[in-house]
């Protein structure tokens, strides 16, 4: 005997209002009169395997030329909404989690000012002038490799760079994605785009090594 999953169908419209598993001993066709157990509807055998898991609780199926065929009524207008939303959180999510490494702290902050002035300035090291004491320190922790205080600035500017080009990417893919979903023309391609935005995020925090709370 097999086991085999029938769709309750909706006669006025189609509308596949859930599922229901029938023990078959033929493997034949379904007896017309099997009754189904939702007045107005219809059991009909569909061989392909149909679930509502990871659907939106919006999102409805229509047997359509013997096809489930799945779409969501909600207003375009709102779907675009709630996808730029999820955008904008999953983009946020990483920013935190980067702002609140050590390297973006207060102190990083503070000496990677020092550094960019002094770098602007012309690393001016004459007698009269004052070397920043972020750059100072740096260089004299390096003493090892020999570095100057010149590469201790170049260093310190370097790696704040690569923070902040890390934080331009965040924001192009969470703008370029918003950009998208306003053009979107149906819930399966906001959604399409949403799980795209949080690939992405995962992908970069793996870089980093950084764990993301969804």
């Amino acid at each position: 005997m097999q086991t085999i999953q029938m769709l309750m169908v909706r006669d006025s419209d189609k509308l596949v209002l859930g599922t229901l598993e029938h023990q078959d001993d033929s493997f034949g066709p379904i007896e017309p009169n099997l009754p189904c157990p939702i007045d107005g509807a219809s059991l009909v055998r569909y061989d392909a395997e149909v679930s509502w898991a990871g659907r939106r609780n919006t999102e409805v199926a229509h047997l359509v030329d013997d096809e489930v065929v799945w779409s969501d009524p909600t207003p375009i207008e709102q779907l675009r909404a709630d996808a730029i939303g999820q955008i904008d959180a999953a983009g946020e999510a990483l920013r935190m989690a980067i702002l609140s490494l050590p390297t973006q702290s207060e102190e990083y902050r503070r000496v990677e000012a020092q550094a960019r002035a002094w770098r602007a300035a012309g690393y001016p090291e004459g007698d009269d002038d004052v070397v920043p004491r972020g750059v100072t320190g740096w260089a004299q922790a390096k003493w090892r490799d020999g570095w100057t205080n010149r590469q201790a600035c170049d260093d310190i500017l370097a790696t704040a760079d690569a923070w902040l080009n890390i934080l331009d990417t965040i924001r192009d893919l969470r703008l370029a994605n918003k950009e998208d979903v306003r053009h979107a023309a149906s819930g399966t391609e906001t959604n399409a785009i949403v799980a795209d935005m949080r690939t992405d995020m995962r992908a970069l925090a793996q870089q980093l090594n950084l764990t993301l709370t969804e």
